[in-house]
């Protein structure tokens, strides 16, 4: 596919930008490069090769590991305060 100088000017019209007429020659080269590269890709031909093993969600079985607040007094230790069996913080918002 040729990329000619009216479609790079469609180009920077749509674009909204404005291409020096010294710079157009180089813009020219390097769009034509971009679209050579674009259609070799389009040449590839992939044919779609279906797997041996269906794909799965694998999940482990939820288990519980540790009874509801059995951790609380320790991390309620190691806080800088507490009241009522909660965390203590100082008000951000206002």
């Amino acid at each position: 596919m040729a990329f000619t100088e009216q479609d790079l000017d469609n180009l920077s019209l749509l674009a909204r930008i404005t291409i020096d007429p010294s710079e157009k020659e180089k813009m020219l080269h390097d769009m034509q490069a971009i679209l050579g590269y674009v259609s070799e890709i389009n040449e590839i031909s992939v044919d779609l090769v279906q797997e041996k093993d269906p794909v799965r969600n694998v999940m482990r079985e939820d288990i519980i590991t540790h009874d509801t607040g059995s951790n609380t007094d320790a991390l309620l230790d190691n806080a800088p305060a507490t009241r009522d069996g909660y965390v203590e913080v100082t008000q951000v918002l206002k």
